[in-house]
């Protein structure tokens, strides 16, 4: 498990380069609210990105602990989310501490983690529960003390308003359906496509597979081989080896969606074993290392971005609710879809930062750069 924590003064070092580099503004405005209102989600609705809303609408002025949690992890999207938690934190001067804490693939100290913080009398905590209903007790429990608490990336069976106050998620359906448009301008004629997830049951990969199924249901041309979801682990060798199998069996897939493009460079090297061209892909959070591949060998290729930032809107949707503000912002995330093809825009590639890195998230190159230095 990897620990974090930072005081004011921490937290004000971390966004410096930022605030030299970008001011303190915001991209977008949010309404304001009175204190002693009834806090309220507008989850009916759907925002772009993580990063759209004023944080500062919302501090109240009640001190304040706030954390992150991540159960699965290990990897640099972790990294990322947590700066951009950190960041976000630091626009907050009633913030007195923010940490996070990464419980790498250790279901157990996932949970202990939970309960490790309301212990230690954190206000806020956005979490992402990866490992679902097993988390949900000591969620439940944590809402019970009082602690305000957000989940991101799903809901671990519980229900937004009575087990925690809210639950960042994607617009699945939303996307697939961009996913399977695209596609379809790319395989006009039809083709095999597969669908390439993560751990066994994940509420992520069934959400996004279902939405592909529905979309798909538009485009009788494109077949899903296999018409299941391949687990991966999201593990890149995984990956490889899932393709490299996908493919003895069914010849030339045409295109493949995967929902963590992170893990994904494996699938293209399964390709080129192979013998095959790429494929038309799809996916969910660009990938730097499949950046640097892409520019040595172009294929049509669509990604949704931006999306480590989706920590900053769990963050200000539990600062509404612990200082007792109302706010407007939606839960519901429809993510920057990036497209490139070999004849249009080129994919983003800096070799000097780490092979997972995401080129897209809501941090400056300085910051980028301070937080891959370390």
């Amino acid at each position: 498990m990897r620990h974090q924590t930072l005081s004011r003064a921490g937290l004000a070092a971390l966004a410096l380069v930022a605030l030299l580099a970008a001011g303190c503004g915001s991209d977008d405005e949010s309404g304001g609210a009175s204190a002693g209102a009834t806090p309220t989600t507008k989850s009916e609705g759907a925002q772009t990105s993580g990063k759209a809303g004023d944080i500062t609408t919302v501090c109240g002025d009640k001190p304040v602990v706030v954390g992150y949690l991540k159960s699965a992890g290990g990897n640099t999207w972790v990294t990322q989310s947590a700066a951009e938690f950190m960041d976000e934190a630091e626009k907050c001067p009633n913030i007195e501490e923010a940490k996070f804490d990464e419980a790498i693939n250790d279901q157990q100290k996932a949970i202990a983690d939970i309960n490790s913080y309301v212990s230690q009398g954190v206000d806020v905590i956005v979490i992402s529960a990866d490992y679902g209903a097993a988390e949900l007790p000591a969620i439940r429990k944590a809402t019970q003390a009082g602690v305000k608490v957000v989940t991101i990336l799903g809901n671990a069976g519980g229900k937004p308003g009575e087990d925690f106050v809210d639950s960042v998620v994607f617009d699945t359906e939303y996307i697939a359906q961009e996913w399977a448009d695209f596609i379809n301008e790319q395989l006009p004629d039809g083709g095999k496509v597969t669908y390439l997830g993560g751990t066994p049951g994940n509420e992520t990969s069934n959400g996004f597979f279902a939405g592909v199924k529905k979309a798909f249901e538009q485009y009788p041309n494109l077949e899903l081989v296999p018409d299941r979801i391949n687990d991966t682990n999201w593990d890149p060798a995984q990956k490889q080896k899932v393709m490299t199998g996908l493919l003895a069996k069914h010849g030339r897939i045409d295109a493949v969606i995967s929902d963590f493009n992170g893990t994904d460079a494996g699938v293209i090297e399964a390709y080129k074993k192979a013998g095959m061209e790429p494929p038309v892909f799809a996916s969910i959070t660009p990938s730097n290392e499949i950046g640097c591949q892409w520019l040595e060998t172009p294929y049509p290729f669509i990604v949704h971005g931006e999306t480590s930032s989706m920590t900053r809107l769990g963050l200000r949707i539990g600062m509404a609710a612990a200082q007792d503000l109302p706010t407007e912002e939606a839960s519901l995330l429809r993510p920057k879809a990036f497209k490139y093809t070999p004849d249009g825009e080129q994919m983003p590639c800096d070799k000097s930062f780490p092979p997972d890195a995401d080129l897209t998230a809501d941090l400056t190159p300085e910051q980028l750069e301070e937080l891959f230095s370390k």
